[in-house]
């Protein structure tokens, strides 16, 4: 049956069951009729799930068996329960078959959403000509387009992009319907995607295809030959291997590519920075454009302030607080050597003064540990580490950094007149336990630790171009900015 099996990333219909069987038929009894109590006599009704899925052989009438973790089972002789199963169901849309995935298809095109798009994809494939290959790239074609199309019009009544923001994530995955598959435009002049699934890295010239015809017919960007946007495909491979994608092995003549390190100035709170899209050894995207609100949202409380910017990246909150805010002063710091020479050529970048901000490579929690010794205090500071909870498995590992981080951070706040805290995580394990609690609880053991009283006074996610699903949300949150009053220090009675 080897030739029979449905490949990865293979276009599917999805089938809902309607058999009886998989619904409770008893509701116990003894309970309130009106309040719904529960009576000695009621007992929850347990819905099985079946987590397998199978191949069907229609010549030889046969069917394998898959469990949730794609490995074979068995072999079923006898697939007439299964046809029926597939008979009696409703066809609720079509999506990417994944036999690893814990979700075995990605719903492409749901009729609930999409019901003139479903009926015709139905139309396509029960009655057009052409191979089914030709038919499922038109339907991908098609879907694509009205997604990428909505996707648009949302950014568009966000007013991205505007004359102080040309740079923001035009497709953010499952929010706009394309879950592994992510758009970020850059500085008006760049559209980079970032595949993380294997449909989409799959699909790629389709999509390539897809995408540069619809932003040539973009209100903004298709209106002349010049507005027109380089694309650039990325991918994560480590992301990719986890849902099943094998990467073809790379011919023994291939040249190796050189790197293009030409810039490309992007613009966000009417701040400019230099981004590398073009250089695939940069960071995702090449620039984090879901700190974007929350950067000018801190920069306001920071007059007349000094300011410290643990993880600066390229600078994004310093520059926020020094040219927005009018801060007194402030340090950026950074492991990297690369983000910290980008963060200063941003400053000259915007004219800010060197003498009132200034950027230093150091691990964090070494920084941190000096300036302590040093008796260095601060009025605000922000902690916006790299993801430290990568996995669910990860979390309880990260929350002891995460309370280490913050704790150091907390006693460099000014002692005698206290100050503000914004601290980030972009794990969505940290995110999403209990609901954000769990983050904002690790904040609170870190406060206790440093002797110190916390306020919360805002909490926050993402930039609304990283747009949720809200039958999935908050499965897919994973950023929390998290703004606390510190205290000052209690003084000794």
């Amino acid at each position: 049956m080897d030739d029979n099996k449905i490949p990865i990333g293979s276009l599917v219909g999805i089938i809902v069951s309607n058999e009886n069987s998989a619904r409770p038929t008893k509701r116990g009894g003894g309970g309130n009729r009106r309040g719904g109590g529960k009576g000695r006599g009621q007992q929850k009704q347990k819905i099985e799930v079946d987590y397998n899925h199978y191949v069907v052989d229609t010549d030889d009438g046969v069917a394998e068996a898959y469990n949730l973790n794609g490995d074979y089972v068995s072999t079923i002789d006898d697939v007439s329960k299964i046809e029926q199963g597939i008979a009696d169901g409703k066809l609720i849309g079509y999506g990417f078959f994944n036999p690893i995935s814990m979700y075995r298809a990605f719903i492409f095109c749901h009729e609930a959403n999409y019901r003139e798009l479903f009926n015709e994809i139905n139309t396509i494939f029960k009655t057009s000509t052409g191979s089914d290959k030709e038919k499922t790239e038109k339907v991908i074609e098609m879907v694509m387009r009205a997604k990428i199309q909505d996707a648009i019009r949302a950014r568009l009544l966000l007013n991205l992009p505007s004359s102080s923001t040309d740079s923001y994530r035009l497709i953010n995955g499952e929010g706009d319907g394309l879950s592994g598959m992510a758009v970020d435009i850059l500085g008006g002049k760049v559209a980079v995607i970032m595949a993380s699934a294997s449909w989409v890295e799959m699909n790629k010239e389709i999509i390539m295809k897809v995408v540069r015809q619809v932003l040539d017919s973009h209100p903004i960007y298709g209106a002349d030959e010049d507005s027109n946007l380089d694309i650039v495909w990325r991918n994560t491979p480590m992301r990719l291997r986890q849902d099943g994608y094998e990467f073809p092995d790379a011919p023994e003549d291939e040249e190796e590519v050189d790197e293009d390190v030409t810039p490309v100035i992007l613009t966000e709170n009417k701040i400019k920075y230099y981004t590398y899209p073009y250089d695939l050894s940069s960071q995702k995207t090449g620039f984090y454009c879901d700190q974007r609100e929350n950067r000018y949202n801190l920069a306001m409380q920071c007059k007349d302030k000094s300011v410290l910017d643990l993880c600066c990246y390229n600078g994004g909150f310093a520059l926020n607080a020094m040219i927005h805010g009018g801060a007194k002063a402030c340090i950026g710091v950074d492991s990297s050597q690369d983000a910290v020479d980008a963060a200063t050529e941003n400053a000259k970048l915007n004219n800010v003064e060197s003498e009132k901000v200034q950027f230093v490579r150091d691990d964090i929690a070494d920084f941190m540990n000096a300036a302590s010794e040093e008796g260095k205090e601060f009025d605000v500071i922000i902690l916006d580490p790299p993801k430290l909870a990568p996995t669910v498995s990860s979390l309880e590992r990260a929350t002891r950094k995460y309370h280490s981080l913050n704790r150091d951070a907390i006693k460099l706040i000014n002692p005698k007149e206290g100050g503000l805290l914004l601290t980030c995580t972009c794990s969505g394990a940290m995110t999403q336990k209990n609901g954000g609690q769990y983050f904002l609880e690790t904040v609170k053991r870190a406060a206790l630790s440093a002797g110190r009283r916390i306020t919360l006074l805002r909490s926050s996610g993402a930039a609304p171009c990283h747009t949720q699903c809200p039958a999935s949300f908050p499965a897919n949150a994973y950023l929390t900015a998290a703004l606390f009053y510190i205290s000052p220090e209690a003084e000794d009675e």
